[in-house]
């Protein structure tokens, strides 16, 4: 689902993130992904090397046009509640988060060296992906004490920064912050709103990344939005009109089809204009990826879109 600082593309300079993993691992490499985890494929050879043949061409991308690129570890469910299901404790979980960010690494050094900014971002997914439910929603404090474990242990692993992504509510992603702040790790809050541009709970994206930044001293290097087809966040931005809190937003990482729809939803081109048009609401973002529905071929649109 499946993401800057100083650990990022800086604002000045637009940088690319990979594309929707999970839906670009099951459709282009054929992979199965029981509860839609990209974390089990790291348990064999094959799985690996599928994840390697993922993100590849993303890093020539980047190489190619001279940008730097983010590129998400694939652990959206390597958290308790996601392991459990799948037969993971926390020993083990804590030992596929490390291994994802080795993994990346790795393939950093072996595909680019030092030619270009390649961050390695620890992808914290939700504890509930569902539709907002209130009684299955967390405090800030509980948030907290949920995604510890798996912030620590990506923190612990060397990743450059962490991001709570496809966040559905303030609270949440104060939680994550929280965490990382006492892990001594970047962070970053990704919200995922529906197609009448809101949170889950209603709240604006202003209004959410007030929040987060009231409760943690601002200590998000920055806000993105993902999982969204980008009219919807359009939408969303246009809500909050001239609203200072945007300026704290440094990226998209947006689906190519709207929420519901079937098929594959925007081409690469169609894709690429509508998410780079978002700057001209959000003239901070510098980092533009993909989501549910998008590949290699629509960020390679985004790179071009944005020379």
């Amino acid at each position: 689902m499946t993401s800057t600082g100083t650990t990022g593309a800086s604002a000045t300079r637009l940088g690319l993130a990979d594309g929707g993993i999970e839906t670009a691992l099951t459709e282009r490499l054929g992979q199965r992904l029981p509860e839609f985890a990209a974390f089990t494929l790291l348990d064999s050879v094959e799985g690996r090397e599928a994840l390697r043949e993922y993100y590849r061409p993303f890093l020539r991308l980047a190489v190619e046009h001279g940008r730097p690129i983010v590129l998400d570890t694939p652990t959206w469910r390597s958290n308790t509640d996601w392991g459990e299901r799948l037969g993971y404790d926390q020993q083990a979980l804590d030992a596929v988060n490390a291994d994802a960010v080795a993994l990346l690494r790795e393939l950093v050094e072996d595909e680019c060296g030092d030619s270009i900014e390649a961050v390695v971002n620890g992808c914290v997914g939700p504890r509930f992906d569902d539709h907002y439910i209130e009684g299955r929603r967390m405090t800030a404090a509980e948030a907290e004490a949920y995604h510890a474990p798996q912030v620590n242990a990506l923190a612990e692993a060397g990743a450059d920064r962490v991001t709570a992504v496809t966040t559905l509510d303030a609270a949440e992603g104060i939680g994550v912050v929280r965490a990382a702040q006492s892990a001594r790790i970047p962070v970053a809050v990704s919200f995922v709103v529906g197609e009448d541009g809101l949170l889950a709970d209603g709240s604006t994206l202003a209004e959410a990344i007030a929040a987060v930044d009231a409760q943690t001293e601002a200590g998000a290097i920055g806000f993105l939005v993902n999982c969204a087809h980008p009219t919807a966040v359009a939408e969303g931005l246009e809500v909050c009109g001239a609203s200072p809190e945007l300026s704290r937003l440094i990226g998209f990482r947006l689906n190519a089809a709207h929420d519901g729809d079937e098929g594959p939803g925007d081409g690469p081109e169609s894709f690429a204009e509508l998410e780079a048009g978002l700057r001209e609401l959000a003239p901070n973002a510098s980092i533009f990826g993909g989501c549910c529905g998008t590949d290699t071929p629509h960020i390679a649109a985004l790179a071009s879109r944005l020379a």
